[in-house]
């Protein structure tokens, strides 16, 4: 064996560049020493070509035929195939031939092979007449010369000669180390017919980890070894086994990945097909596809034994019927109906939008069972995390765990595709391996979780953009912060102790009071406190000129809440949105009264929705509200069950109207002479607003008297200010919500 170091150039492929190897003059000198040769791409690929000189070629380069290349000591799958695709393209144009290995030519006597073929149809065909293919099979191999476990690919032939076959694996010779020659006493046995695309599936077999889907992991492998299993108890009985089945879930949860692992795991061949494929320019375009795959799905299934037709997005091909696409359902729902008549093969079949299918689809004989995926709670969002990380070995597994641990809990509404977005941007910033997740980590995660919000709510109804409040950021207001505390933070974060307790999640909360208490950014406060998913919106968001359109919004904003839980929904003057049927309202007002207090009551839950949410209806959300005027809300709104706690919001008394000064005044330099205890008693009936107003007027007053090079503001410009404004409260406002209070 000589150490070389020669670039590879492909061959074109060619029945006249078979199993060639063009050299340079001085490197054919040097190294043809025999005929045939084995050429050495890596520890366990090489080809076995025959030198040629080529005048013009340079020492370091080398032309190289792959037609016949030698995977002795790669691992094997099924049939003694290699576990990897071996072609000189996976060896790469820029690898180097490292050895070459000269050896002796001797004639086979026997050998045993595999025959890879274009089509399952043809290898469906040959396989019935074996002794003709083992005839064919040695006529091609007399070509070529071969060793033992290899593939000899027929790319260079013409189609006449190839007879639809891909290529050939040669299983033995009887000399292993040795190339040999196939004549004419040599007898040649086929042991196995398999297609090229069961072929390519068994090489590329890869271990895929997938976090957070071992319920519907288990369902769908059930369903997919259904016939290996229990098929035997079917027999004599008129009963059709359970081998089509509908996943659905939200866009990015895993649904296509999910598919593929239990393929892979169950050795099941593969027919993977997107619903917009389906869809052909000419009439009838897409039944004949249609037909067609079937066709090889039923094929590989008669071929390998089990097979998993992939039908992704489904709802492209089988709609509610309308228009053309009638006729694509039609046909789609008569295959179905088919399925069952050939062992081994499942239909899977997946959605983000089962509401938009044809509800004769979802029927027992056609998709019998429905599977949901919904958005991952925290400990699976955590073992995502963990699949997503451990590949790439940076930390000690217990190290991986804790990262992961930390990481879920920041990332509610996120579904696996965020996450793996997420992943990668941290770690595209953080190249290097550590000891352990340090502090940088968790700070990188923070950062990209602030620019890389979950799919479900980067746009759309309800999403709002704010800058990140703590509730140390709002002065005052101690015993609503405490009373928000008790009834929307401790449900969402500790849903094991109420359970434990036996006490039922609260599904809402009123806050009312004065205009200007900071109703509205207390709760943005909690929202960023809690880490939970964050909704607002008003009554302009929701209103449409369009009939329905409203009630339509309603139903769709506690569609995403839910599917973002854990989540704070933040209704801004709610009396705006809804009346009371006690005043004689009409119109658009009574309907989304109505469809807030159904979707409240979780009346309104569609099956789907109610499975992708993991089955917990109203779990994870809580309503909050915010009205300056309860007396126009409806008395079935404020009952216990929907707004279940009530909590007054009262102008801050002189004690919080001093912690609300200090806050406003924090990035304020204030001269030593500013009293604010004596600013806060000379603000009666302020509310928190008017405070705020009134520090930023106190620095517009230093600005004007002192000009624009002021440094600090004295308290002499307060009391310029306070003389200037007036309380935006009066004590009539302030009675009439005590006398609403003690109701």
């Amino acid at each position: 064996m000589q150490s070389v170091e020669l670039n590879v150039i492909q061959l074109d492929n060619d029945v006249f560049s078979l199993q060639k190897c063009l050299l340079s003059t001085q490197s054919f000198c040097k190294l043809s020493h025999s005929r045939y040769a084995f050429l050495h791409f890596s520890e366990h690929a090489k080809c076995v070509c025959r030198f040629y000189p080529r005048c013009d070629l340079p020492d370091e380069y080398c032309q190289v035929d792959s037609s016949v290349l030698a995977f002795r000591g790669l691992g094997k799958t099924l049939y003694g195939l290699p576990e990897r695709l071996i072609e000189l393209q996976s060896i790469g144009s820029q690898k180097k031939v490292k050895f070459v290995e000269n050896s002796q030519e001797v004639c086979v006597k026997k050998l045993d092979s595999s025959v890879v073929f274009e089509s399952a149809k043809d290898a469906k065909k040959w396989n019935l007449d074996l002794k003709t293919l083992s005839n064919i099979v040695k006529n091609i191999l007399k070509m070529f010369m071969i060793t033992n476990d290899c593939v000899v690919s027929l790319g260079s032939l013409i189609p006449e000669a190839r007879i639809g076959i891909h290529s050939i694996i040669v299983h033995n010779t009887g000399d292993s180390d040795k190339i040999g020659r196939v004549v004419g006493a040599t007898k040649v046995t086929v042991t196995k017919v398999i297609s090229r695309k069961w072929f390519d599936q068994l090489q590329n077999v890869r271990p895929l980890s997938l976090g957070g889907l071992n319920r519907p992991y288990e369902a769908l492998k059930e369903i997919v070894t259904y016939h290996s299993r229990y098929g035997h108890l079917l027999q004599g009985v008129n009963l059709k086994p359970c081998q089509q089945v509908l996943v659905a879930g939200p866009p990015g949860c895993g649904k296509t990945s999910l598919v593929r692992k239990v393929a892979a795991d169950c050795w099941a061949a593969l027919v993977a097909v997107e619903g917009a494929q389906l869809l052909g320019p000419a009439p009838g375009d897409a039944e004949r596809h249609l037909g067609e795959v079937f066709q090889e799905a039923v094929d590989l299934a008669e071929e390998s034994g089990a097979c998993v037709l992939l039908l992704d997005e489904v709802d492209l091909a089988c709609p509610r019927r309308a228009g053309a696409l009638r006729r694509t359902g039609a046909r789609l729902l008569a295959l179905l109906e088919g399925v069952g008549a050939t062992p081994g093969l499942a239909v899977v079949a997946t959605t983000s939008r089962p509401q938009a299918l044809d509800p004769a689809l979802l029927r027992p004989g056609r998709l019998h069972s429905e599977i949901y995926i919904g958005v991952p709670t925290e400990p699976e969002r955590c073992e995502i995390l963990g699949a997503l990380l451990e590949p790439a070995r940076l930390w000690t597994p217990a190290d991986v765990a804790a990262l992961c641990s930390r990481v879920a809990r920041i990332t509610p509404g996120y579904v696996g595709a965020d996450l793996a977005l997420l992943c990668h941007h941290v770690l595209r910033k953080h190249k290097t391996k550590g000891s352990a997740p340090d502090l940088r980590w968790e700070q990188s995660f923070q950062a990209a979780v602030a620019s890389i919000r979950p799919s479900s709510l980067r746009s759309g109804l309800g999403v709002v953009t704010t800058r990140p409040v703590a509730l140390s950021d709002i002065g005052g207001m101690g015993d609503v912060k405490k009373a928000l505390q008790v009834s929307v933070e401790w449900p969402l974060l500790h849903p094991e102790a109420f359970s434990r307790l036996g006490i039922p999640h609260p599904k809402g909360v009123l806050l009312y009071g004065p205009p200007g208490c900071a109703k509205t950014t207390v709760v943005r406060a909690l929202a960023t406190a809690a880490n939970t998913t964050f909704l607002s919106v008003s009554a302009a968001e929701l209103y449409s000129p369009y009939v329905g359109d409203a009630e339509r919004s309603i139903v769709e904003l506690f569609s995403r809440a839910r599917h973002g839980a854990p989540t704070i929904l933040f209704i801004d003057e709610i009396d705006a949105l809804v009346g009371s049927r006690s005043n004689r309202e009409k119109g658009v007002q009574l309907q989304v009264l109505s469809a807030l207090l159904t979707e409240m009551d979780g009346v309104g839950i569609k099956m789907e929705v109610h499975k992708m949410t993991s089955g917990t209806v109203g779990t994870g959300v809580v309503v909050i509200a915010a009205t300056n005027r309860p007396n126009m809300l409806d008395d079935a709104l404020l009952r216990p069950g929907r707004f279940d706690r009530l909590i007054y919001v009262p102008p801050p008394d002189a004690e919080s109207r001093l912690d609300i000064l200090r806050v406003c005044s924090r990035n304020m330099p204030l001269a030593g002479d500013v009293d604010l205890r004596h600013v806060a008693g000379g603000t009666e009936l302020f509310s928190g607003a008017d405070l705020a107003n009134l520090c930023r007027e106190a620095a517009l007053c230093a600005m004007t008297t002192e000009g624009m090079h002021v440094e600090q503001v004295q308290h002499k410009h307060f009391q310029q200010a306070l003389g200037e404004l007036k309380p935006s409260l009066t004590q009539q406002q302030v009675d009439w919500y005590l006398s609403y209070k003690r109701r």
